[in-house]
Order: C-alpha cells, then sequence, then structure tokens
C-alpha cells in the first residue's frame, strides 16, 4: 500500500472530514428591482394644456355624458358660495361659463405661481 500504508490513509481521510464543510445553498435573494424613474404627472399648466388633455370641458352641456353631466352637476352644487341647482339649471349655467371658469370649477383654482 504504498509508503504510509493504512495509517497514512486514516489520516488523509481525517484530514479530509476536518476540510471547511460543505456551504448549505444561499438563501434565495429576492432579486432588488430595477425601477426606472418615472416622473408622477403633473398637472397642466396652462389652460390650454388641460383642454388638449380633457377636452370635453369645452362642449355644450347636450354634448356631455352622463357621467360629465353628473360630475359638473355636484361641482356646481359644491362651489363656494354653495348653490342649489336642480337638474334644469344646471346646463344653461354649464354652457355660459368661460372655459377658464370651467377649468376652475372642475379641476379646481390653478396653482399660484411664485413671482
Amino acid at each position: 500500500m504504498g509508503k504510509w500504508g493504512l495509517p497514512g490513509l486514516v489520516v488523509v481521510t481525517l484530514l479530509a472530514g476536518c476540510a471547511e464543510p460543505e456551504r448549505p445553498p444561499p438563501d434565495v435573494v429576492e432579486p432588488i428591482p430595477v425601477v426606472a424613474h418615472v416622473p408622477a404627472p403633473t398637472r397642466p399648466v396652462t389652460l390650454a394644456e388641460r383642454i388638449r388633455q380633457e377636452a370635453w370641458i369645452t362642449r355644450f352641456w347636450e354634448q356631455l355624458t352622463p357621467a360629465q353631466r353628473r360630475r359638473v352637476a355636484a361641482r356646481l352644487r359644491q362651489a363656494h358660495p354653495p348653490t342649489t341647482f336642480d337638474d334644469a339649471e344646471v346646463a344653461p349655467v354649464w354652457d355660459t361659463l368661460g372655459l377658464a371658469a370651467r377649468d376652475a370649477l372642475i379641476f379646481g383654482p390653478a396653482p399660484r405661481r411664485s413671482p
């Protein structure tokens, strides 16, 4: 059995057992999601931008969808000072509002710009 014989084989076996133990596989680590920087949606700055995005505010009452009519009627009832409009009175009020007034009514006043 060679120069060292059986005792050499025992020593090699023991030394192999003393070697660093086999490591368990690392825990599965969730990959860190890479999120692209998506800018927050910005409110339109000008009335022209608002009209491009929300073209329905340019329409007459008869051209609005039922959901848009309900939205307009609710906003008119919540206006300051509060007014009590019945459904028949909402149409002429909407049709006589200018675009800036419609924009302010539906989407709130424009943000103030610092000087």
